[in-house]
């Protein structure tokens, strides 16, 4: 499931399997430090009453849905709410990597699809750097204009911030991560802001 910070509104998969059974985990956020509750959602109805869900965009609380609702709606609908259903790339922004040291420094990729592997052999950018894995990384971007970026369980880890990623995490413009030896920043601009060729 994804769980998003009540703070800085960062978003995390958060693997149903930490819950082991109760109905809900205490979570502190990577990014700020607070720390909140996230609710099982697989907890049967009959547990504690369903929460109220905070709108950071309006400022309110959202009345908990029916009982009758299956986790499965529920979640589909959570990841449609954050945003993250369906991939896409929206039209007026241009997204790039910009290779800051390794094999391909000084470099910039556009990023012209909504999901890129980052690789050594395979994917769709390709680094020549041993210490990358055949398939490293992915960057998905969503229909909402957000970023993610994934390791697909390389040896050396993906990192950003200098922490290993442990799942999805959310990039923001000029947000840099590593994949072996290279350091790569997103960069995430508007057309019209763009000067022209």
């Amino acid at each position: 499931m994804i769980v998003v910070c009540p703070s800085c509104s960062s978003r995390f998969q958060y693997p149903d399997a930490r819950f082991q059974g109760a109905a809900a985990k205490r979570f502190k956020c990577p990014r700020c430090g607070q720390v909140f509750e996230v609710i099982n959602p697989s907890f049967p109805p009959s547990s504690p009453p369903a929460i109220p869900e905070f709108q950071p965009a309006s400022g309110a609380f959202n009345a908990p849905r029916p009982t009758e609702t299956t986790a499965r709606k529920e979640r589909d609908a959570m990841l449609a709410a954050a945003g993250l259903a369906t991939a896409g790339m929206p039209k007026d922004i241009r997204y790039s990597l910009a290779f800051l040291t390794g094999p391909q420094a000084s470099t910039v990729r556009v990023l012209d699809t909504p999901v890129t592997v980052i690789g050594r052999e395979e994917g769709d950018v390709i680094i020549n750097d041993p210490e990358i894995s055949r398939r490293h990384a992915r960057v998905e971007i969503h229909a909402d204009g957000t970023v993610w970026l994934c390791d697909l369980d390389s040896t050396n880890g993906t990192s950003t911030g200098g922490r290993r990623l442990e799942g999805p995490a959310q990039l923001m413009d000029r947000q840099e991560f590593t994949c072996g030896k290279s350091t790569l920043m997103l960069l995430i601009r508007t057309i019209d802001s763009m000067s022209p060729d």
